[in-house]
């Protein structure tokens, strides 16, 4: 399966690439759509300190180190091509 599109509601530049998390809008070819929540460790960090508890659960989020177009970009095909599609199936 490949990817035909990807949309950022927000633009990764105008994240901290260190701390912070957006969401991405994928399209693959066979026209199926999924929305992920791409973040730092740090920023479930943050959330936690944020919200003044030592736990962080919801929806899985797909981490990167460094939250830049490139790194996002790489995670997502792998969760689309890794494992015969096995990940898109448990984040999507």
């Amino acid at each position: 399966m490949r990817i035909n599109q990807i949309e950022y509601p927000t633009s990764p530049e105008e994240c901290n690439p260190e701390n912070d998390n957006v969401d991405v809008f994928v399209t693959l070819e066979d026209g199926r759509k999924y929305t992920f929540v791409v973040a730092t460790p740090n920023n479930v960090f943050w959330c936690m300190d944020n919200e003044g508890v030592d736990y962080h659960f919801g929806d899985p989020m797909i981490f990167v180190k460094r939250l830049t177009r490139e790194n996002i970009e790489r995670a997502l095909q792998a969760i689309v091509e890794e494992e015969g599609g096995r990940w898109l199936n448990i984040y999507g």
